[in-house]
């Protein structure tokens, strides 16, 4: 297996030298096309260097790169690595993480495309509920989600800016006061709500099918999903508008 990979690199290694030398001859010409292939070559060539670079450490000094410092792909390289799951095995996805804000009925009001690495959820509520605060000048009126975006400093900003009902379950070690408020008739009830979340991912992703990203670039990937929020909501309220026509039709 190291015979090969080594024969690999050698290889991908006189295919960067052949690159470079071809950008510094493009370098001195003036046609337009000459110039547009010489700026492409300007950008692979370094994260063609870096691949190699990593391959290198990864495969020959055992040495373990994190997820933030891999290039894993050449043509969309902003590909995050994603790990999924909280026990092995863990499932290992590419691309960014997304996170989603839901009112009701069932329509997605913001979201966020996570440019880099994949921090934990506690870090991103913050900025959700400011927003939320934005667009519809105030607070929402509950606030439900799972475990990981408990954190005494969240449930610190929603009070602070007007949620009366937090729902958000504390992990680990519980005091009795606390045990006895997450057992609570609403507490229950922002829970189920908070279960329907889950659920809509899932059938955003299936019917928009957002698994997959056509578009390039960073950006192209934060119009993809914004469009797919859009593709949703109109589906929601276009399933509402026709179970009301129904509703009003005489027996």
């Amino acid at each position: 297996m190291q015979r090969a990979y080594a024969k690999l690199i050698a290889i991908a290694r006189t295919t960067w030298a052949q690159a470079e030398q071809v950008s510094r001859a493009l370098r001195q010409r003036k046609q337009e096309q000459a110039q547009r292939v010489h700026q492409r070559l300007l950008h692979f060539l370094p994260l063609v260097e870096k691949v190699i670079h990593q391959a290198v450490r990864r495969l020959f000094h055992r040495d373990t790169l994190p997820a933030s410092a891999k290039v894993v792909s050449l043509f969309e390289a902003h590909t995050q690595i994603l790990r999924r799951g909280k026990a092995p095995p863990r499932d290992t996805e590419f691309g960014h993480k997304v996170n989603y804000a839901e009112v009701e009925p069932g329509l997605i009001s913001d979201w966020q495309v996570i440019a880099q690495g994949n921090p934990p959820d506690e870090q991103l509520l913050p900025a959700l509920l400011r927003r939320h605060q934005k667009h519809f000048g105030q607070g929402p009126r509950l606030l439900a989600g799972d475990r990981g975006l408990f954190s005494p400093q969240n449930e610190h900003l929603a009070r602070r800016l007007g949620v009366k009902q937090i729902c958000l379950p504390q992990p680990g070690a519980k005091t009795q006061q606390r045990r006895r408020q997450e057992r609570q008739a609403w507490f229950k009830q922002g829970q189920r709500f908070r279960n329907g979340i889950e659920g809509r991912i899932s059938v955003v992703r299936r019917t928009v099918q957002l698994a997959r990203c056509p578009y390039h670039g960073l950006e192209g990937f934060e119009r993809w999903i914004g469009w797919g929020v859009f593709v949703a909501n109109l589906v929601v309220i276009a399933r509402r508008q026709a179970k009301r026509r129904r509703r009003s039709k005489p027996p």
